[in-house]
């Protein structure tokens, strides 16, 4: 089992105790949003690793252990947020939550 940290949100890679969870997710046929390799920082805090293919949740059930602090699914979601930290890794199920469509005006 691979066991997950709490996150440091004063660290300058605050999203370190997530980087496991990509590379189990790597090595299961997973990959990155072309162009978006890694965690990218967010001006406002915070930062996002972009996969191209839904998470396993599965695969992690059985593989990872997530402190309190990290939100976990459900597959639907398609994300893993760590609360602590504000960094996120997100399947194409979680980006797509995510737009907002523009009011329609006649």
């Amino acid at each position: 089992m691979i066991e997950i940290a709490p996150g440091d949100p004063g660290s300058a890679e605050p999203w370190r105790n997530l980087l496991p969870v990509v590379e189990l997710l790597l090595a299961h046929g997973n990959r990155y949003v072309p162009g978006r390799e890694g965690f990218i920082e967010d001006p406002h805090g915070g930062a996002e690793c972009d996969l191209e293919l839904p998470l396993d949740f599965d695969l992690l059930a059985a593989e990872v252990t997530f402190p309190d602090t990290v939100e976990v699914g459900p597959p639907e979601a398609d994300g893993i947020l760590d609360r602590g930290t504000w960094c996120v890794i997100s399947g194409p199920g979680e980006r797509a939550s995510r737009i907002v469509m523009p009011k329609r005006i006649d």
